[in-house]
């Protein structure tokens, strides 16, 4: 009986069945439409043919896994079905085309259907003959007909995408870009069946645009994917989505790296030449760690924890990824690389001891400055590695070569031998540089150097050469910190050996000419330190560190005017005075100035060096400008008086633990005359110093400790009733500019490295004064020392100096004492206490103390042998004080204006 209100209904009842892809509700409601309109046999067989065809299809395709291996060059087309098991399908389409109207469009759909059903029995050439007409009317239709038509391109283009010529593919694309359009046009409900013909449509066309090298037209087709993505279901076809973010992100940075990139949209304000300086670099940072996170976030819902010998391929792929887009971002600020970290260790929840995540993760935590997490990485890593070697051959840690094709590389989580050398390496100079633990950068060093000994043709002569220089600052290391004096000079011969070994595989490394040239320095080969140094900066003549050796080198042979030229050239070269922001280790340019400016002294008296202080202030304020309060155009520090600001340099305060970097270990180097720095300088030469003499050494480099007295001196409460040198109570609020409450190492190394430069030049300011005579002035900058840092030794070697040269002797005992307190070994206040017993008739305790600094890391300290062979000379004990003598006067001839140790023993 014909029911056109109940027909009518069913007729849309059937099509959002369709939709929403409800098939099990189609068979009934078929029926219910064919009752109330007996004319409808071409929709109630042609939705029950495609319900079949469905059943079929959803059968024989499991898509979870099956795109997975996908890229541009290779598209997996959906898996065909065996004919025989839809020949029934073929029957009901075959009926109601029969009975379809020839000049309406259910025929139309009708015949889409059945060319869908071709397509997935893999007959493509009926399927594309039955599509060769236009299917898209010219009034968009809406529900399951929008659907049809879309579907009918998407099966067209993906025929003709088997056609092997760029005319079948340029066909593809055509039909794709058109759904694309349909799309933006389409105003109607977007239900399943939609979402999956438009998923298989936009999954396919960025590939297939990459392989026929549509640059534009991929990115736009990948974004978007990336756009309709997120209309989509959080489950939807995870697989593929994975497939087109990461097949993206290989995409954007390889365009972004061969400068082809295009924005997502520009400002049209913007020039072509703006946007590519300005507007581009940030919008690929924008695009690519976006995307980043959208892959990985995918990549966690598809995988899970390994199963015994399996490797979370995919995982370890968007590792090597990101990390390689890390290097094409020119890495990224703390708070992103700390995201990297992050990142890291979420993957290595989803990874089994994989060495290729602890290799990245020492890496980045050590670039972050994390440097005791990096320094448990390392641990795990050289852990890990070293058990694959025992139960591996040689093989596992060979190459694979790659292809030149970013989309095809064969993917290993092989660990070469390469990577394990300079992961080692990396590890051994981090040891060197940050945390101060010479046994464990001869460790490392000596790891690196028998992974390298593994098999000589798996790394080249410059890895090899970088192994053994480590092995050279591993013992260098060793011999600063070595007690026993019997031991010494072999670990600076194995330094030696190891530096030359290293020159020998590398002549061009000019990082090994310098530490050798230094090597040479400390152990008073002039000659040959300036040779090498000479070399090093044939090689890199932008070095810092190179420059001021051959400086101090020249002025250790009383070359004062060619010291100061070389300072000039230094200045010519790097530049580095003129640049505009501050510079990383700007330490090191400070060190060198404050040499020069003691040299300027030498030559030109104190007077002179005293003017030079403002502009190191101000070269402070510019090379540490988060932790100056004042601008490098408002200098804190008046020359003419000494007075400074208040509060200048309150915010730099800070109870420091650790030294800098191992170039700061204990040691004196004195000279002919007076240093100029506050922590170095001595007054007079070896000739003129003698027993009673007021003028002596003044204080070396610092060693931090980690508590001291809060007490001052008498001599300063006379001036306050407060127990301070200032006035200004110890218990005076820090200011600090670091936000995090633990602030990583790097960061609390580099506020020390800037509290000392503080304190060297207050110190500095102090000695200037005092040579001239203005006593009062030192302790003012002493005072400003004090407020700096008042767990600095040198702080307190330099009050208790300024006391004994005012003859205050039982003040001065007290403030050297407060000097050992926060460093028992701090060898200017070991010499300046000796020389204070000395004053007050105490011989036998200072014989002591000055054996006790000889027999350690004072043994090249000029004055403590000196003082040491007046005690004898004195005792009658005329060999041994011949002994001391002589010696003492060999390291005065070859004293520099600065000792050697303030340089770098590891770049």
């Amino acid at each position: 009986m014909v029911n056109i209100f109940k027909a009518n209904q069913r007729e849309k009842e059937i099509d959002a069945a369709r939709c929403k892809g409800n098939w099990n509700a189609i068979p009934e409601l078929a029926r219910k439409f064919r009752k109330h309109s007996p004319d409808g046999l071409v929709l109630e067989q042609t939705a029950l043919a495609e319900l079949a065809l469905v059943k079929v299809i959803e059968k024989t395709n499991d898509e979870k896994e099956f795109y997975d291996n996908d890229s541009p060059s290779h598209i997996s087309m959906p898996p065909t079905v065996d004919e025989s098991l839809v020949s029934d399908v073929f029957v009901k389409l075959e009926s109601a085309l029969s009975h379809a109207s020839s000049s309406g469009q259910e025929k139309e759909y009708t015949s889409i259907v059945l060319a869908r059903t071709y397509f997935s029995v893999g007959r493509f050439d009926q399927c594309i003959q039955t599509l060769s007409t236009n299917f898209v009317p010219p009034q968009i239709p809406v529900g399951y007909n929008f659907v049809l038509i879309i579907q009918s391109l998407a099966i067209k283009g993906m025929t003709q995408e088997t056609f092997s010529n760029y005319d079948g593919a340029d066909g593809a694309i055509a039909c794709y870009d058109q759904v694309v359009s349909l799309l933006a046009q389409y105003s109607g409900e977007r239900q399943e069946q939609l979402a999956n013909w438009t998923e298989e449509v936009l999954y396919r066309a960025p590939l297939l645009k990459v392989r026929l090298g549509d640059v534009s037209g991929a990115l736009q087709a990948f974004r978007t994917y990336q756009q309709y993505s997120t209309s989509w279901g959080e489950n939807f076809r995870l697989n593929k989505r994975a497939v087109i973010f990461m097949n993206f992100i290989k995409f954007l940075s390889k365009t972004y790296q061969e400068k082809t990139y295009v924005p997502p949209s520009a400002p049209t304000t913007f020039t072509l030449n703006e946007q590519s300086n300005i507007y581009t670099p940030h919008t690929f940072r924008v695009e690519l760690t976006e995307l980043h996170t959208l892959y990985e976030n995918v990549l966690y819902q598809i995988t899970s924890f390994p199963k015994a010998g399996e490797i979370n391929w995919r995982v370890l792929e968007m590792v090597d990824q990101i990390m390689s887009d890390w290097v094409v971002l020119n890495g990224g600020t703390t708070a992103e690389m700390r995201g990297l970290v992050e990142m890291l260790y979420r993957a290595a929840q989803r990874t089994f001891q994989s060495p290729k995540i602890l290799r990245y993760l020492t890496y980045t935590l050590t670039t972050l400055g994390d440097y005791d997490e990096a320094e448990l990485a390392l641990e795990a890593y050289t852990t890990l590695v070293e058990k694959i070697r025992e139960t591996k051959t040689v093989e596992f840690f060979k190459k694979i070569p790659s292809t030149e094709n970013v989309y095809e590389n064969k993917f290993s989580d092989n660990e070469i031998v390469e990577h394990v050398v300079k992961v080692l390496i990396t590890g051994s100079e981090m040891m060197a540089k940050y945390l101060c633990k010479s046994d464990k950068t001869l460790e490392y060093a000596k790891k690196a150097l028998n992974w390298c000994e593994i098999d000589d043709n798996l790394v080249d002569d410059k890895l090899f050469a970088h192994a053994w220089r480590c092995v050279g600052v591993g013992y260098s290391l060793a011999a600063r910190e070595v007690i026993d004096p019997e031991n010494r000079p072999d670990l600076h011969s194995k330094a030696i050996e190891a530096f030359d070994k290293s020159i020998s595989f590398d002549p061009d490394a000019f990082e090994t000419h310098y530490l050798l040239a230094l090597e040479y320095a400390i152990t008073r080969d002039i000659n040959k330190a300036t040779d090498c140094v000479r070399q090093a900066l044939v090689l890199e003549d932008e070095s810092v560190p190179c420059w001021h050796l051959l400086v101090l080198l020249m002025s250790s042979q009383k070359d004062i005017q060619g010291a100061l030229k070389a300072c000039e050239m230094c200045l010519t070269e790097t530049d580095i005075e003129n640049a505009d922001s501050s510079i990383d280790d700007g330490e090191e340019f400070l060190s060198f100035k404050i040499t020069q400016n003691a040299l300027q002294e030498v030559a030109n008296g104190p007077e002179t060096a005293i003017q030079n202080h403002e502009k190191l202030f101000i070269l402070y304020a510019k090379m540490f400008p988060e932790y100056a309060l004042v601008s490098p155009s408002d200098p804190p520090y008046d020359s003419s008086s000494s007075r400074k600001p208040s509060n200048a340099f309150e915010d730099t305060q800070t109870q420091t633990t650790l030294s800098p970097k191992p170039a700061t270990s204990v040691r004196s180097f004195p000279s002919v005359v007076e240093k100029k720095d506050g922590d170095e300088s001595t007054d007079g030469s070896i000739s003129s110093i003698g027993i009673g003499n007021k003028d002596t050494l003044e204080v070396p480099k610092t060693n931090y400790a980690s508590s001291i007295a809060s007490s001052r001196n008498s001599a300063s409460s006379r001036r306050s009733t407060t127990p301070t040198i200032s006035g200004i109570p110890s218990a005076k609020s820090v200011t600090s500019f670091i936000t995090p409450s633990q602030p990583m190492l790097k960061m609390r190394q580099r506020k020390q490295r800037a509290t000392k430069s503080l304190v060297d030049l207050w110190l500095s300011s102090a000695s200037t004064f005092r040579r001239l005579g203005n006593l009062e002035e030192a302790q003012k900058a002493i005072e400003s020392a004090e407020e700096t840092d008042n767990f600095n030794p040198d702080v307190w070697c330099q009050f208790g100096y300024l006391l004994s040269v005012q003859k205050q002797y039982a003040d001065a005992i007290t403030s050297f004492h407060k000097a050992l307190a926060i460093d028992g070994n701090h060898v200017p206040t070991l010499i300046h206490l000796a020389r204070t017993y000395i004053e007050t008739d105490n011989i036998d305790i200072a014989e002591g103390l000055l054996e006790s600094v000889t027999k350690g890391n004072g043994w090249d300290c000029a004055e403590a042998w000196l003082y040491l062979g007046k005690i004898c000379q004195t005792a009658n004990r005329v060999k041994r004080a011949k002994d001391c003598l002589w010696y003492a006067l060999d390291l005065e001839e070859t004293n520099p204006v600065r000792p050697f140790s303030i340089l770098p023993a590891c770049l």
